[in-house]
């Protein structure tokens, strides 16, 4: 009795460390010789982590532990091209959904793709196909809505009179998947996406989604969709109209506690797109506000999840003129004012991002897509959003805060702290609130929550950056 006693608390003490030394990871999958693309994470009761996407032209379903290490690696073919791009963890299996080619016998088009998975990413049942025959529909998000049910959205193709292209399509499943409602909503432009869905309760779903067409003049616009619980168009608005082929797009939809809905995606403004976040009344859908983030380069959100109603996630793609692609995740408040961001050495993007307690504080995991000579899946796990500091006179030298926003503790990793450097707490007056000696470890005096700059000054330099207390 006592060898097994002692054996569980090695095991969780292993554990235990393996989760602390793990805090900060970036991790990639696939070969030279492989084009690997996540496109969504899940955390799994046993904090580890479930990723699906696409490996070459197959659906890829993945488990990886909390350092990213790959725990199995499965995928799944059911035509001739296939990829998943969503996962729900139902409790004792999964439901996976996105899209395949040539799928059904006789009908060469793209489908939308629903498969049951065992916990470990075998398939489970026939798959399910939606979408109309030889004309091509494809999925991009699936929620559990209420009554048993699924939302899925995504596109197809459609003719209206003397027009043919695509418009946005929602689907709402029973639990074995039979199509409850179906709605596709009428074109405005010549190509349209439905990519996420969120539920309201007692007046029914929001889709947010592109509109966009090919024809002079070229534009793109943001689309939401209002509806009733059965699929039916209660409204309608489509923002910012711009000539031009870049993507605006709403890519990215969650609830705030208080009911108002908060998107991401792609604005364009200067003739380049930035990040775009925007807090919109679930009713109208009329933008309550709106901000861009971005660099000299072209920015897009892809993910958005509402931690609570001051934590705002965001995960997307940063590109700074004369660099590659960055991996971008940010938290911005219900006032959609940044917060922090967090960019990897990494060329790529994260397509998505989950926040979850663990040891009492908050931490994150991104997944994506990291792009070289081949796509390769990327993976990040960090305590904080906090980009590391460079620090001035040591180019090769990097500095971690953490954990950002804080409860009153905060970790100093990756830079040998001079022996005369102190730490400071200035407030948003300019008023410095607090001071001492710099140490790998330390605890925060008692101040009001809030936003303060954190400076560290040494002999030889100083460096500073944003840090939100919250107790």
């Amino acid at each position: 009795m006592m060898r097994s006693f002692l054996l569980v608390c090695l095991a969780f003490l292993a554990m235990a460390s393996l989760s602390a030394q793990c805090a900060e990871k970036v991790s990639f999958y696939g070969s030279d010789l492989d084009d690997v693309l996540i496109h969504r994470i899940i955390r799994t009761s046993d904090n580890q982590f479930i990723m699906v996407g696409q490996k070459n032209l197959d659906a890829l379903v993945m488990k990886v532990d909390a350092c990213g290490n790959v725990v199995w690696e499965k995928t799944h073919q059911f035509g001739l091209e296939q990829g998943f791009r969503d996962i729900i963890d139902l409790g004792g299996k999964y439901v996976a959904m996105g899209y395949c080619t040539e799928c059904k016998s006789g009908d060469a088009s793209k489908k939308f793709l629903i498969q049951e998975l065992t916990l470990n990413g075998d398939k489970t049942g026939f798959p399910k196909t939606l979408g109309p025959s030889n004309a091509d529909a494809e999925g991009f998000r699936m929620r559990a809505v209420s009554g048993n049910r699924f939302a899925i959205v995504g596109t197809r193709t459609v003719t209206q009179g003397q027009t043919t292209g695509n418009s946005m399509v929602a689907y709402l499943l029973d639990g074995s998947y039979g199509i409850d409602e179906f709605q596709f909503f009428t074109q405005k432009k010549l190509g349209e996406i439905a990519y996420d869905i969120v539920e309201v309760p007692g007046t029914g779903f929001v889709i947010a989604g592109t509109s966009y067409q090919t024809t002079t003049p070229e534009s793109a616009m943001i689309r939401l969709i209002g509806t009733s619980g059965t699929l039916d168009q209660l409204w309608s608005n489509e923002y910012y109209d711009a000539s031009t082929m870049l993507e605006q797009s709403a890519r990215a939809i969650d609830r705030l506690p208080n009911g108002d809905l908060v998107i991401t995606g792609a604005k364009v403004e200067g003739g380049q797109q930035q990040l775009f976040v925007g807090k919109v009344n679930p009713m109208n859908g009329v933008l309550k506000g709106a901000v861009t983030y971005g660099g000299s380069g072209d920015d897009v959100g892809r993910d958005i999840l509402v931690i609570d109603q001051d934590n705002i996630l965001v995960s997307g793609l940063r590109v700074n003129a004369g660099t590659s692609e960055g991996p971008w995740g940010l938290v911005v408040d219900q006032w959609l004012a940044l917060r922090d961001d967090y960019q990897p050495a990494a060329t790529g993007l994260f397509n998505s991002g989950i926040a979850f307690e663990e040891n009492g504080s908050t931490q994150f995991a991104f997944a994506g897509t990291s792009i070289s000579f081949a796509f390769k899946g990327l993976f990040a796990r960090t305590e904080s959003l906090s980009t590391p500091l460079v620090v001035p006179g040591e180019p090769d030298a990097r500095l971690t805060i953490y954990p950002n926003p804080t409860a009153g503790q905060i970790r100093l990793e990756g830079w040998d702290i001079p022996a005369d450097c102190r730490i400071s707490l200035i407030n948003a007056e300019g008023r410095q609130q607090w001071t001492a000696p710099a140490r790998a470890e330390m605890n925060l005096p008692t101040l009001p929550n809030g936003t303060y700059i954190l400076r560290l000054e040494w002999s030889e330099g100083q460096m500073q950056q944003p840090i939100l207390l919250q107790r």
